[in-house]
């Protein structure tokens, strides 16, 4: 995920990457093992209704956060 913000192939946030699920654009989700579970089930529910996408639960919302360059811990990335 080092690629200038015109080159991006991922976004941040669970409406854009609900979006992407949804669409079925979405390659693979990451998201933060440390995130509320009620969270983690919406996202798992939506993931497992668009049919196979790769996730990713080795960060914590931290470690995505550092990843994606931002200042406030991200609950999930999602990749397309």
């Amino acid at each position: 995920m080092s690629e200038g913000p015109e080159e991006r192939s991922w976004v941040i946030g669970v409406n854009q990457s609900l979006k992407l699920i949804r669409s079925g654009k979405a390659k693979r989700v990451i998201l933060a093992k440390d995130v509320d579970v009620m969270f983690a089930t919406k996202v798992m529910n939506e993931v497992k209704r668009a049919g196979v996408i790769e996730i990713d639960t080795r960060f914590t919302s931290h470690q995505l956060a550092e990843k994606a360059g931002v200042d406030v811990p991200t609950a999930i990335i999602t990749e397309f």
